[in-house]
């Protein structure tokens, strides 16, 4: 399943095209015409986990493929693809004598200009379709209304519309490394309602590369992050509480700016990021600015010939073994078996107390004023 083309309007990017329609065509231009870097590490971990998942499904089900191989690969890895597998078998036991395709392309190109995508899982039975999404990453993906989920849907009714009756469709989001395994019902009804009102509408803004972008927070999960003059003109509006009658800011403006922070540091990051990209893979030369070479270090050419000279020279304790740091271990044998092996014997230290927005979901600490105890 590697190396495959892309729509413009994927279904894995809908929730931003969809809120901020020219952002599809915006990240093409920074992409083609500008050289971002499009290489992602945590994509191509997830990428290794679908194949893995892949072959595991289809050797469930008597299909012959052959085992991928990645440098990605782990206990871990491996204990969740089955259980995925696992779970795909659930969803069929509610069925009877399904249809089942697996990484199956779908195109949805009726409602999104050469709209397509790849679902991961597809079930058919009846009056039931099913699609089933499985999701490596750990930030949270919610199913309900999940843009996604549906372009998937539209997608794989087109494929099943001349064979059963469909009228309801079940989403599955399967993301096991947070424990986020979940399901979410329409009625084909309503999704074709959607598909045929808003989706239709927004689709050919996007396609076009019209309509409103509003800067904000989700830009940094964006290939524009670095470039975007709306989230740098977001920013810079900050310039205005610089020369305030008092030279000091007062609460109120520092309330105004906490806001932002986070995120101005992340771009000026971007930012960082892109001029050093374009310089060392481009040979960009940026006014003011020059390549040096950093700090220099020294490892050994070969361990094994230092290892025979340390020998002859009778130095001894020249090894030095450690355990290996917690999550490492954790990761290279799972989560479940590494809290039944080790659970007991780990202790988690207070965490570092963080100042954060209202809207975040964690509860307020309740601090204690030693001041009071003395009045």
């Amino acid at each position: 399943m590697t190396n495959k083309k892309h729509a413009l309007l994927s279904a894995s990017s809908a929730h931003k095209w969809l809120e901020h329609p020219p952002i599809s065509r915006l990240e093409q231009i920074a992409v083609e015409d500008m050289g971002v870097d499009d290489s992602n590490v945590y994509a191509e971990e997830g990428t290794a986990a679908h194949e893995l998942a892949e072959f595991k499904l289809k050797k469930s089900l008597g299909i012959e493929n052959n085992r991928p191989a990645s440098v990605y690969h782990s206990d871990e890895m491996e204990a969740y693809t089955d259980d995925y597998v696992s779970f795909i078998h659930e969803q069929m036991s509610e069925l009877e004598s399904p249809l089942v395709l697996i990484e199956q392309r779908v195109d949805f190109s009726t409602y999104v200009p050469e709209g397509f995508g790849t679902a991961d899982c597809i079930l058919a039975s009846g009056a039931t379709l099913k699609v089933v999404d499985f999701k490596y990453g750990k930030t949270y993906v919610p199913v309900e209304d999940n843009p996604q989920m549906k372009l998937y849907a539209l997608g794989a009714f087109s494929i099943f519309e001349a064979i059963y009756d469909i009228e309801t469709i079940h989403l599955s989001i399967y993301q096991p490394r947070i424990g986020n395994i979940a399901t979410w019902v329409i009625d084909l009804d309503a999704l074709l309602e959607w598909a045929n009102g808003d989706l239709k509408e927004k689709a050919e803004l996007a396609y076009q590369g019209e309509g409103e972008l509003n800067p904000g927070e989700w830009l940094k999960h964006t290939k524009i992050r670095a470039v975007s003059k709306d989230r740098a003109n977001h920013h810079l509006e900050l310039k205005k509480h610089e020369l305030k009658e008092a030279h000091l800011l007062s609460d109120e403006e520092i309330e105004a700016i906490l806001p932002q922070l986070d995120d101005l540091v992340r771009w000026a990051e971007d930012v960082k990021a892109y001029a050093y990209q374009q310089a060392t893979d481009h040979n960009k030369e940026w006014s003011g600015f020059k390549l040096v070479e950093g700090r220099t270090t020294r490892k050994y050419m070969d361990v094994d010939l230092v290892e025979q000279r340390a020998n002859e020279e009778d130095i001894k304790d020249i090894h030095e073994v450690k355990l290996k740091a917690l999550t490492k271990l954790e990761k290279q044998i799972g989560n479940k078996k590494f809290n039944e092996i080790f659970g007991d014997l780990i202790m988690r230290s207070a965490g570092k107390i963080q100042l954060v927005p209202d809207s975040d979901g964690r509860p307020a600490i309740v601090r204690h004023d030693v001041k009071e105890d003395f009045k």
